[in-house]
């Protein structure tokens, strides 16, 4: 085992020399972790900056307008005279939303008649849109309910409660679980997290393993086989050492609690460290060099985020899209990660072990002999 020994002193003299290695490694997750968790700090986006057209000026009307006052996800930046006026605030951007009141709304509200209030968002922005669509529903919906018991109870002399009941007996207890809140710092953190942690380890191992094909002849007496399973192991030790650091700056740092064990954790992130790995030495063979490498690997990030189904669900995703996110490790190990976090478990926990261990073997076996060919192709070159 006397080559061994030597490779793993090697690579640990290496990694000594080029520090972009345990850089890369354990710096990426962290940075992710600090820029964005400073972001995701509030956790829920609330006060969104509104302006309201109340045409009728009504004692129901500025009930309704003290109403959305009230709502925490608004924050009434001005009052305007005019339907255009309005939509100027919102094309100028003093104002993300916008409601108007029309002139005959308590009169048609008061006579049975349908009345209706505008709501205008800006639809660029889909998280603040879907979020005060569904707060201006519920505040209606709460107004209509109250307003017909009000005018119920006037009529015929009844109580205002007791009629509240008859006219809406049924309501929605909506009761989220694992992420009560809904708070975007438990959603996007975790995956983000493991994307930059992902980058940390394929910029390390790709480092190190096109150092052997710019510099064919340090290794040349040792097999392909030897030099991938000491690289395996260091990086694999050292990945693991991150993740380590990565799940208690998470846990501690950011608060986000932690629902399963840590012994399934790391189970989990063993085998994906495995499997990026040998993703990185089928994906380093098609490079001659570290610079191209580091370049089309800065791109890496975005496709398999995507494909992973952490934002969008590979369900809703074509066949053709579903087979190729298959093919990403990160697809197997982000939403499990999360789930393990936040549920405490994951109904898919043991498929995506079994599915990672399979693109581990898979790219080991291919990128073992893509490497071969590169490495002999690099020492026919020298020669």
């Amino acid at each position: 085992m006397t080559w061994f020994v030597s490779l793993f002193k090697k690579e640990l003299v290496e990694i000594k020399h080029d520090l972009r290695r345990p850089v890369f490694l354990f710096g990426a997750a962290l940075a992710y972790l600090i820029v964005f968790g400073m972001l995701y700090i509030p956790n829920i986006v609330t006060a969104v900056p509104t302006v309201i057209y109340d045409e009728e000026n009504s004692a129901a009307s500025r009930r309704l307008v003290q109403d959305f006052e009230a709502s925490d996800s608004y924050d009434i930046q001005g009052y305007v005279t005019s339907e255009e006026e309005m939509r100027d605030w919102l094309r100028e951007k003093n104002a993300v939303a916008a409601i108007e009141i029309p002139k005959d709304f308590s009169k048609k509200a008061k006579t049975g008649s349908y009345s209706t209030v505008l709501y205008l968002t800006n639809g660029s922005n889909i998280i603040l849109t879907n979020i005060t669509s569904s707060a201006v529903q519920d505040i209606l919906a709460d107004f209509s309910d109250h307003l017909a018991a009000k005018q119920a109870a006037l009529r015929y002399g009844l109580n205002e409660e007791a009629v509240l009941h008859r006219l809406a007996p049924v309501h929605a207890h909506l009761r989220v679980l694992y992420n009560a809140t809904q708070g975007y710092m438990f959603f996007f953190m975790l995956g983000l997290a493991m994307v930059a942690f992902q980058q940390g380890v394929l910029f390390a191992v790709g480092a190190s393993s096109l150092y052997e094909i710019e510099h064919p002849s340090e290794e040349a007496q040792y097999k392909t086989w030897q030099v991938m399973l000491v690289k395996t192991i260091v990086y694999w030790l050292l990945g693991m050492l991150s993740y380590g650091l990565v799940v208690a700056v998470v846990t501690q740092g950011l608060g986000i609690p932690l629902g399963a064990s840590l012994g399934e954790l790391f189970a989990l992130a063993a085998i994906f460290i495995l499997a990026v790995t040998a993703f990185c030495f089928f994906f380093t063979s098609f490079f001659p060099a570290e610079l191209p490498f580091v370049r089309a690997v800065i791109l890496y990030p975005v496709p398999a985020f995507i494909f992973s189904g952490y934002t969008w669900p590979t369900e809703s995703m074509g066949e053709g899209m579903q087979l190729a996110s298959q093919f990403f490790p990160l697809t197997h190990f982000s939403n499990t990660v999360r789930e393990l976090f936040l549920m405490g478990s994951s109904p898919q926990y043991i498929v995506c072990m079994e599915k990672l261990a399979m693109l581990a073997i898979g790219f080991f076996l291919v990128g073992g002999i893509l490497y071969h060919r590169r490495r002999k192709l690099s020492r026919a070159k020298a020669a």
